[in-house]
């Protein structure tokens, strides 16, 4: 399965929409699209919420683009509605505590920055 992302401002926030499968082959995809959110010339933002609702699968390079994502933007890079499968990820490396993880996109957005 491929890797689809699409962004929407939504208040301050850059929410991108990911779904599909994210690993070794499709992990390009979303950390050029993350680059041009945060650097745009029409829209500059550090504020990045990740909705996860449609991600499929993902390995441990994806989980490794969004640890470094979050070492970029610190409290600026927000993950949400994530499948029980991708939390188990998260769970095993203890970052569960480490990342801002939300259960819907409108928590996530809702919280100050």
């Amino acid at each position: 399965m491929d890797l689809q992302v699409r962004s929407e401002a939504r208040g301050e926030w850059e929410v991108v929409v990911v779904s599909g499968e994210l690993d070794a082959e499709t992990v390009p995809t979303l950390s050029e699209h993350l680059e041009r959110a945060v650097a745009g010339p029409v829209r500059r933002t550090d504020r990045v919420v990740l909705d996860l609702a449609d991600l499929q699968f993902m390995d441990s390079t994806g989980l490794a683009l969004m640890v470094d994502w979050h070492r970029r933007l610190g409290g600026g890079l927000r993950l949400a509605s994530m499948r029980p499968a991708v939390h188990k990820l998260f769970r095993l490396t203890d970052l569960t505590g480490v990342m801002s993880i939300h259960e819907t996109v409108g928590d996530a957005t809702a919280e100050p920055h």
